[in-house]
């Protein structure tokens, strides 16, 4: 989808999802998104994944606070994005405790500190992806920076990409443009399924590595 058409749809479509996300109560929020971290940990992709991506939660977004408590647990590097001050390619640093997530970043998120060490985007095995909408074909709309299309773009095409999200989230079509990067899977708190027009064979994709 081009041009100015294009836009009016997506920005459309970004209203409707937002005014849904902030329907969406606090314990609502926290008990449903328990269920979908649930469901995610129980991939194949995250047991198999060393070193996975997560984001820190809006609100009305599904919460990675269990993600990040297992993956620590199981020994896991978890890395958090970072917000470039100029251009869209997110960088990542890893964490070791919640306390290193801190308010403050360019979009309201909370992000790493400083002080912590980068993660290479080749190094990440997974990456966990919020967003606002989702559809069966994998197609995502994001808030509309672009930060996660150019990063996804950029890393290799078969590290697994799982969003996560509520079930209101997953629509039967949105506006998509050519700059817009699918996601592999959508995981929610009632179903995990692979997006149908998925290219890439990302089943435990790099676990076999050393």
């Amino acid at each position: 989808m081009k041009g100015t058409k294009g836009a009016e749809a997506k920005r459309q479509a970004r209203a409707q999802l937002t005014a849904l996300r902030r329907g969406l109560g606090p314990e609502d929020v926290l008990r449903r998104g328990a269920r979908a971290q649930a469901r995610l940990l129980a991939t194949p992709e995250f047991r198999a994944a060393r070193t996975v991506a997560l984001y820190a939660a809006l609100p009305g977004e599904v919460p990675t606070d269990a993600l990040l408590a297992q993956a620590l647990a199981d020994g896991k590097t978890v890395a958090f994005p970072v917000v470039p001050a100029e251009g869209r390619l997110l960088t990542f640093r890893s964490v070791k405790d919640a306390s290193h997530l801190v308010p403050g970043g360019r979009l309201s998120i909370r992000e790493p500190l400083p002080s912590r060490p980068l993660v290479k985007l080749s190094a990440i095995e997974l990456f966990v992806v919020p967003g606002l909408g989702f559809t069966r074909k994998g197609h995502r709309l994001g808030r509309g920076a672009g930060y996660y299309d150019a990063t996804l773009a950029a890393a290799p095409e078969a590290t697994p990409r799982i969003a996560l999200a509520f079930s209101e989230q997953v629509l039967e079509a949105l506006p998509v443009g050519e700059e817009d990067v699918p996601v592999h899977q959508v995981v929610t708190e009632d179903e995990a399924f692979v997006a149908t027009e998925s290219r890439a064979t990302v089943l435990g994709a790099r676990s076999s590595k050393k």
